[in-house]
């Protein structure tokens, strides 16, 4: 599982199989799009780290976690936010989709079959294709690599919309629902 997005502390426990080092036995590869180098460690906020302990943490027993979804998939950190922001260019998101596809097979026996993206913004309420080339040609080619991508619906509460890149046909929207209002 390719997470893109802040980075991933593989130095967590639940993330690390008992390593400090990257890459380790559970984040096995990745790179800093944000910041143009091989560390893929958050700067700051550790959305990209719960992403990944969503999708792959370690079973333990720490406070109310129990562990990932999938516990024994192995990760690749995809950092793409810059400095102490969480903020991501548009082209580090692409860079890191396309990354996916050209390294999908460094490790034959891992290889990359989901991206997981749980960055956007804006309003759509249509396919967005036509709006946002350079993303729809990105989630096609990893979808036509065998890769499935999964991209947050956004986080605005919208009833009848999604934010970007989530409107690209070739991705699956993700979300969740709450019984009061925002």
């Amino acid at each position: 599982i390719a997470i893109v997005d802040g980075g991933i502390d593989y130095r967590h426990p639940d993330l690390s199989l008992g390593s400090t080092n990257f890459p380790n036995g559970k984040v096995i590869g990745g790179y800093n799009f944000g910041g143009g180098d091989t560390n893929p460690l958050p700067n700051t906020v550790a959305h990209g780290t719960a992403c990944a302990g969503i999708a792959a943490g370690n079973i333990s027993t720490n406070g109310d976690y129990i562990g990932g979804v999938a516990p024994n998939a192995k990760l690749y950190a995809l950092k793409i936010t810059s400095g102490p922001s969480e903020f991501a260019s548009d082209a580090d998101i692409i860079a890191a989709w396309d990354w996916c596809v050209t390294h999908k097979n460094d490790d034959p026996n891992n290889p990359i079959l989901v991206i997981s993206t749980s960055f956007g913004g804006g309003r759509f309420n249509h396919v967005c294709d036509s709006d946002q080339t350079d993303y729809a040609t990105a989630a096609a080619n990893a979808v036509s690599a065998g890769i499935t991508l999964v991209v947050s619906s956004g986080n605005d509460g919208y009833c009848d919309s999604v934010s970007m890149p989530a409107c690209i046909s070739s991705v699956i929207a993700v979300g969740a629902v709450f019984d009061v209002a925002f």
